[in-house]
């Protein structure tokens, strides 16, 4: 009888003990705060708290911004930031906008944010998916960093906050024609 309790025992423990940490309410709303500050008020002592060493940020939004809207060309799919240290230098030099979290959605290791910053002339509207990975560490608010964001936005809006302005289309219309 001995002999089976010990090993139903120790079954029962085992997905304890081998569980990963996820995310709690407080660590979605430390990051997602974080996140937005990072936007709004660049800091790197912030972003050395909040972003993994290896952060890499995907989002064509971005790179359009980047890109002026195509005045200097770049690969619009790809990495918007590559490490940690390009999303400091690139941020670094931004002025800061404002940035509201509007809505939180998570699960285990990964944040989903809904946000607004509500820019002049054009408020812009995104959404960014951080993907977390747990690190702890003392002297941070949470046990989680973002190792890497997928975000998309209004980056028409963006480049009108900008200064740039939008040329119309002619209104001659294109003819296309498809041969089978």
């Amino acid at each position: 009888m001995k002999l089976f309790f010990v090993p139903a025992l120790l079954a029962l423990c085992l997905p304890f003990a081998t569980a990963k940490p996820c995310l709690s309410q407080s660590d979605v709303n430390t990051l997602s705060t974080h996140f937005g500050d990072l936007v709004s008020a660049y800091s790197q002592k912030l972003a050395n708290q909040t972003l993994t060493v290896n952060f890499v940020d995907y989002s064509e939004s971005i790179i359009t911004l980047m890109d002026s809207a195509g005045t200097t060309p770049k690969a619009l799919l790809g990495m918007a930031f590559t490490s940690r240290a390009n999303f400091e230098a690139e941020s670094s030099a931004q002025p800061s906008v404002p940035f509201q979290v509007q809505n939180t959605w998570h699960n285990c290791d990964t944040i989903t944010i809904r946000w607004l910053s509500a820019q002049s002339p054009q408020p812009v509207v995104g959404i960014s998916v951080l993907q977390t990975v747990y690190r702890p560490g003392r002297g941070n608010a949470t046990n989680f960093k973002i190792n890497e964001v997928w975000a998309e936005f209004d980056s028409a809006a963006w480049l009108i906050d900008l200064g740039f302005t939008i040329t119309p289309p002619s209104s001659k219309k294109r003819e296309i024609a498809f041969e089978a």
